[in-house]
């Protein structure tokens, strides 16, 4: 048989099922792309692609949403945007652009919001009126590995608040109530600082955090942190690895009631310019027990810098200082974990 020349050859001539592959294919983000993701936007192809015609924008809209990413204020408005869209269409009964986005975002990214939604009245304190979370709580809480930036926990307790409203029928006195979320894997990132006590000394926030099995850690440690931004460059702090990795007092006792393995970033053994994801089973003893909510409510107040931390059997190096990596692009790329699980000895 005569194969058709490039000038004959039409997409349409294609199988419909090996079309599909190659659409799927093609929609994949380049999140593991060279350039940053500033320079190169890694959903640029898939959106492109969804532009054509009603029938591919089916087919590549689940490739785009399987794992978004909201660093900054204008991603999440973008996004929140998005939903209201989907929700017209559903009002105007447009079948051909309705699309459930909570059954197809798998993951997703959340970096540090706070201060640019800052209410006009307290700059120090968000406005989240300015979002409707009555739309974006449904999709965040749905994800099974969601990513967030300590000082953005403030949407994630706006979102549960929403979730847990009595008139939606969940009841957290009831132990066969299924919950309102799908929340398995929850990794941390930025400073930690006092949002995070905050965030763990109300109810459904605390019942959000007892049913995480897999936590991972992406914080900034506060000494590097400061370094970092008193203008001293990660490759020009002096090295420090016998120094032994440490979890702030409450992170280490957050009530993570069912946690199967908890994963940090570490220097690399081979280059301590380099990092690694480090795994351990939560069985392995080095977390202590997780406060109480009374526990964690006798903490209010109390400077954290005053607590104690918990030393990890793992060197870090003050050349992997959190705020000189990206994070973001680490956390896409797989330093979600868990990773392979790390061996500790009695």
């Amino acid at each position: 048989m005569e194969l058709p020349t490039p000038a004959s050859f039409r997409f349409s001539d294609l199988p419909t099922e090996l079309a599909i592959l190659i659409l799927k294919y093609a929609a994949q983000p380049t999140f593991a792309q060279p350039e940053t993701y500033a320079t190169k936007n890694p959903y640029s192809s898939a959106i492109s692609l969804s532009c054509v015609s009603v029938f591919v924008r089916r087919i590549v809209l689940p490739e785009i949403l399987h794992t978004v990413l909201l660093p900054k204020q204008r991603h999440v408005v973008a996004f929140e945007q998005a939903l209201r869209m989907q929700k017209t269409y559903i009002d105007q009964e447009q079948q051909d652009l309705i699309f459930d986005y909570t059954s197809c975002v798998r993951r997703m990214w959340i970096g540090c919001i706070r201060m640019l939604l800052s209410s006009p009245d307290d700059p120090f304190e968000p406005d989240w009126d300015v979002l409707d979370t009555t739309l974006l709580a449904p999709v965040i809480l749905a994800v099974p590995s969601l990513a967030i930036n300590c000082d953005s926990v403030d949407l994630l307790s706006v979102c549960l608040a929403q979730a847990c409203k009595p008139h939606l029928g969940f009841n957290l006195d009831d132990r066969n109530s299924p919950l309102p979320w799908n929340t398995k894997s929850l990794t941390l990132s930025g400073g930690f600082f006092g949002h995070w006590r905050d965030f763990m000394s109300t109810i459904p926030e605390y019942s959000f955090l007892a049913s995480i099995s897999h936590f991972t850690s992406l914080y900034s440690s506060m000494r590097p942190h400061y370094e970092h931004f008193y203008g001293e460059p990660a490759d020009e702090m002096e090295s420090q690895d016998s120094e032994k990795y440490t979890v702030p007092f409450l992170m280490a006792r957050a009530p993570f009631k069912k946690l199967q393995t908890f994963s940090i970033i570490a220097a690399s053994n081979t280059n301590d310019t380099e990092v690694e994801l480090v795994t351990f089973p939560a069985s392995s003893g080095l977390l202590p027990e997780p406060l109480t909510l009374e526990e964690i409510k006798s903490y209010a107040g109390f400077p954290t810098g005053l607590l104690p931390s918990f030393p990890l059997p793992v060197s870090c190096s003050r050349q992997s200082c959190t705020h000189c990596l990206d994070c973001e692009k680490m956390w896409v790329c797989g330093y979600e974990g868990p990773g392979p699980l790390t061996q500790v000895s009695a």
